[in-house]
């Protein structure tokens, strides 16, 4: 359990945001009721009393009550999703996806989208042009590591010199295979979209105004461990602040968890602020922060590049490893990050890896007798944001009764998963 006091922690959320801010990034707009436009980056776009606003190095605070309408880079990100969703088969469709997004403050995306279209036809001119690439003879060239290279040796350059995509709340560095590297970023920007959407109000979340830094490996023996077994893994701030995962098998979708990797970077850098300053290992409550991930997981689905939110599926195995657990919760809710869910590569270590994500989704879980999800969210914020940790005491006391009562209905719940 870390924890750190609550001045620390904003102060920890804002340096994040004011890294950002030198860009001078001022997109977000905000009409006030006489008549006033305010410009910037919205930090707090759930807050119900101030929204935090970032201009450059200097720092906004406007009373909701005194705004009349906003117009956010969030509210055009779900508008940039919900057209490639509608025209994404139609090659014609998503060159004008490129058009609205450049003139709707949303350059990164265009960039992303137009990559994708040279990267599937290397010879539309028009794409080309757009990201700035040059036409020698009959072949175009593509800025790369300071150098204009052809599309096969750029390609061949970068074992060495691993080429970045930079999205909107992501940027994604890879080592080999372009596109489905620019669809893995393409995927954890609708992650963004979907985790603002579904836990954006009730978890007051801040905006990401710098991009949560990703880097892929080619492989498992060219990924960098940091356990026994390969396991993608977010290293929080003050430390690397990246997340890394790789590919896995001879024709891979994706990278291995994508999502619960993108979720560890949302959770920091929306929720928590900075991890532990001295302990590059410690995380502030390393169950929950692991079966959120892994929700997550399970939420998003669909083609690459085309990731979506769905109905849970498959979860008949993590629940018969979840009941396969000879601990009680009270247990789960205080292990250790690398201990228990890195070090080793066990059977142990793989129940706790479906515990924790089996009882983050039965508790919010909707469609059960026992509410929990109000509660659960409320939890979520205290344990995460408001550094309570892994307290049990904390867990008592939002959750409404104590962590043991909670044992046979998630058992029963497990059970009727599993198909037993």
């Amino acid at each position: 359990m870390v924890r750190l006091p609550f001045l620390i922690r904003i102060t920890c959320v804002l340096s994040l945001a004011v890294a950002a801010s030198a860009q001078d990034d001022l997109r977000d707009r905000i009409t006030l009721s006489n008549g006033r436009t305010i410009t910037g980056r919205v930090v707090t776009p759930y807050d119900t009393e101030k929204l935090l606003i970032l201009q450059g190095g200097k720092r906004v605070r406007i009373e909701v009550a005194k705004i009349k309408a906003k117009q956010l880079v969030s509210d055009q990100m779900i508008e940039f999703f919900k057209r490639r969703d509608q025209h994404g088969k139609s090659r014609r469709a998503r060159k004008y996806l490129v058009d609205w997004a450049d003139t709707h403050g949303l350059a990164n995306m265009a960039r992303l989208q137009a990559l994708e279209l040279v990267l599937q036809d290397d010879t539309d001119a028009d794409m080309h042009r757009f990201l700035g690439h040059r036409l020698r003879g009959k072949q175009w060239s593509w800025p790369h590591a300071g150098k204009h290279l052809t599309l096969k040796k750029l390609k061949d350059s970068l074992a060495k010199n691993p080429m970045r995509f930079a999205g909107e709340r992501f940027a994604l560095r890879c080592d080999a295979g372009l596109l489905i590297n620019l669809h893995a970023l393409l995927d954890l920007e609708r992650l963004g979209v979907t985790w603002f959407d579904q836990f954006g109000k009730d978890l007051n979340l801040n905006e990401v105004v710098k991009p949560i830094e990703i880097q892929t490996y080619r492989n498992e023996m060219e990924f960098p461990k940091w356990g026994f077994r390969p396991r993608p893994y977010f290293e929080p701030p003050p430390h690397d602040d990246l997340g890394r995962t790789f590919y896995a098998g001879s024709q891979p979708k994706r990278p291995e968890d994508l999502f619960f990797l993108g979720t560890h970077g949302l959770l920091y850098r929306t929720l928590i602020g900075e991890g532990n300053q001295r302990d590059s290992r410690g995380r502030v409550c390393a169950w929950l922060e692991v079966g959120l991930g892994m929700h997550m997981q399970k939420v998003m689905q669909g083609p690459a590049g085309f990731a979506a939110p769905d109905t849970l599926k498959q979860l008949d195995l993590h629940a018969m490893a979840a009941l396969g657990r000879s601990y009680r919760i009270t247990h789960l809710v205080h292990l250790p990050m690398y201990g228990s869910f890195y070090m080793t590569d066990d059977s142990a270590t793989a129940i706790n890896w479906s515990a924790a994500s089996m009882f983050t989704t039965w508790l919010l879980t909707k469609k059960k007798s026992d509410k929990t999800r109000p509660q659960f969210l409320k939890y979520i914020r205290a344990a995460l944001a408001d550094r309570q940790g892994d307290s049990s005491t904390t867990f008592d006391r939002v959750m409404g009764k104590p962590i043991e009562q909670f044992d046979e209905p998630w058992r029963v719940w497990l059970n009727k998963v599993a198909g037993n």
